[in-house]
């Protein structure tokens, strides 16, 4: 054999343990039929020769009764006397042959015996004939009849086997003969020797012509599945994009397909963002890194004064800030995205926390000339912790200065959408363009005209882990030249 690994992993495939197991079930229900059948049958066909046995038997002994009962009446003797006599030798011949004659009963034969049991008449001589048990003999003179099975042994060690009924005939004093009559069982035999044999080419017959049309529409059935383990091997890293072809059935194939694609495109997407949060980590290192080692290495190259090394150190110190602050709000999401933070949920007063989360940047919005306008409806209140909410209010408010040009506004509002609390934070900036608006809460990115603020791109993404541990909804509206607006909409309390 070539690939004898190959051969084993069909053997081992679900191809061949559908078919296995089919071709077992239906191995043990044939087998059982097989047996019902059978048993059937021969119940069947024994009990069919007990009842033309019977009705032979006691056609004649009836008969019989009938001769004595009349023979006695008339000649007023013994019954044992008309069986010396001459008239029951004429008749019994006539009733053996009369019971006898019917062509679909010609493998009957009877037989016409005394009370010691030895033979008066018979229709086939008495030559091969099944001699009567002692015990059939003696339930005859006590007035039963009886079945029997003889077997008969003939030359050369073969023998026939016969099934045998004995009737008593009443006489006067008692039993006066016995009618026997009996047949060969070697038709019944035969014929459930052939339905063995029969059953016991067809039933594995059937079970193997079965098993490999089972296989053969196993393997029609799972085409779709090899199908998609061929696509499955050629999907790496590297190419995620690649999709699984679903068949054209409504069946639970299309449905694995399609949950399959539907779990390729987010695990393309957790790919990608994740090389892009790499990248950008990267770049957003490398720039401070750069700088202090520049600046390092023009320190060391001559003997400096106080005041350039003080310079140095403080533009060090203000590179260093800038990466602990990008190491600190990576942590931030890495524990949000691991549910590492534990929130102290509370009563929270919406329109409290963001008076004093505005007043903390006051001094920011004044600096940058723009004015913070708070409505808050009083009373608004959710279920949260006020330190993580201060926070994803901050990284909002910062944002809406931020981008704001000097003389703009922000205006925040609390209100109830329905019965669930909300938050509204809008500005008079320059707007988010269309194409970047549905990335803006992902890590790292920053719309081009955004860069020049300083920013990391971490701060919308902070807000949303911080809105998500809540159960609430962050979503963001903007236009090129319109303003911003970003709203927070918390579950109904």
């Amino acid at each position: 054999m070539k690939n004898p690994l190959l051969f084993l992993q069909r053997f081992n495939s679900v191809r061949f343990r559908i078919t296995l197991w089919y071709a077992a079930a239906l191995a043990v229900t044939l087998t059982l039929f097989s047996l019902l059948v059978y048993n059937s049958l021969a119940k069947s066909l024994d009990e069919n020769m007990d009842q033309l046995l019977a009705y032979r038997a006691e056609g004649v002994a009836d008969a019989l009764e009938t001769y004595l009962e009349t023979e006695r009446i008339e000649v007023g003797r013994h019954s044992a006397a008309a069986a010396k006599g001459g008239a029951f030798y004429k008749i019994a011949p006539e009733l053996v042959r009369l019971h006898t004659e019917d062509p679909k009963q010609t493998s009957i034969a009877l037989r016409i015996l005394d009370a010691a049991g030895n033979e008066l008449q018979s229709s086939s001589g008495s030559s091969g004939a099944p001699e009567l048990p002692g015990r059939t003999i003696k339930d005859a003179l006590r007035g039963s009849a009886a079945y029997d099975t003889i077997k008969v042994d003939e030359q050369e060690g073969t023998g026939s086997t016969y099934r045998s009924y004995a009737t008593p005939v009443a006489g006067t004093a008692g039993t006066a003969y016995i009618v026997q009559a009996y047949r060969s069982t070697y038709i019944t035999q035969f014929a459930l020797k052939n339905l063995r044999v029969m059953m016991g080419t067809l039933v594995p017959l059937i079970v193997l012509l079965t098993g490999a049309f089972g296989m053969f529409f196993a393997s029609v059935a799972l085409r779709p599945v090899a199908d998609m383990a061929r696509t499955i091997r050629q999907i790496t890293a590297e190419s995620l994009s690649l999709r699984l072809k679903p068949p054209a059935t409504r069946d639970e194939t299309r449905e694995l397909a399609d949950l399959f694609n539907a779990m390729l495109a987010r695990l393309e997407d957790s790919f990608l963002s994740e090389r892009r949060f790499i990248q950008d980590v990267s770049h957003e290192l490398k720039t401070p890194l750069t700088i202090l080692k520049g600046e390092l290495e023009v320190a060391l190259k001559k003997a400096r004064t106080t005041g350039e090394y003080a310079a140095i150190l403080q533009s060090n110190l203000e590179e260093t800030e800038k990466m602990s602050k990008i190491v600190g709000d990576l942590l931030t999401l890495a524990r949000f995205d691991n549910r590492e933070v534990r929130l102290e949920h509370a009563r929270v007063d919406l329109g409290e926390l963001l008076k004093r989360t505005a007043e903390s940047l006051a001094g920011v919005a004044q600096k940058a000339g723009v004015a913070v306008e708070l409505s808050p409806a009083g009373g608004v209140e959710a279920d949260g912790d006020a330190g993580q909410l201060g926070r994803l209010f901050l990284n909002l408010l910062d944002n809406a200065v931020k981008y704001s040009p000097a003389g703009g506004r922000v205006c925040v509002s609390v209100y109830l959408e329905g019965a669930r609390p909300a938050v509204k934070i809008s500005d008079t900036g320059a707007g988010i363009p269309a194409a970047d608006l549905p990335h803006i809460f992902k890590r790292f990115y920053r719309a081009d005209a955004a860069r020049s603020s300083g920013g990391f791109g971490l701060g919308l993404a902070i807000a949303k882990s911080i809105a998500e541990a809540h159960g609430a909804e962050i979503k963001a509206e903007s236009a090129p030249g319109r303003g911003s607006a970003f709203t927070v909409i918390f579950p109904k309390t």
